[in-house]
């Protein structure tokens, strides 16, 4: 239950609904193969998980963050639907290769996004 947070949990709820219709069309364009949401229950709405699988610009996000140019596109978009719906917070991203964790062999497909420390602006 996320009654112990000082945002508003239905505008929380209303960003997400806007990120899984924006995540299903980039879906349907062949950009990502699979999408989850989680808001995990023993973080009581501090945190919101976004999983991205067979997402084909995760060489360029990571270029970005490797060059300190900026953020990716995904994490500017979960960024401003937050921010539209009155929440602020920190967002971690984590490049991921399910196959292995040889670094010689490490070939991310996966993005997952943390957006924590959730509250009010």
């Amino acid at each position: 239950e996320l009654s112990d947070v000082d945002y508003d949990k239905n505008s929380l709820l209303d960003a997400l609904g806007k990120l899984t219709v924006f995540l299903g069309k980039m879906k349907s364009g062949g950009v990502i193969g699979y999408s989850e949401l989680s808001i995990p229950y023993d973080d009581y709405g501090s945190v919101v998980t976004v999983a991205l699988d067979d997402y084909s610009p995760i060489g360029a996000e990571i270029l970005l963050s490797e060059q300190g140019l900026g953020e990716g596109p995904m994490q500017a978009v979960l960024r401003a639907l937050l921010a539209d719906a009155g929440i602020r917070g920190e967002l971690s991203t984590f490049y991921i290769d399910p196959s292995t964790t040889r670094q010689e062999a490490y070939r991310p497909t996966q993005l997952l996004l943390s957006a924590n420390s959730l509250s009010k602006i």
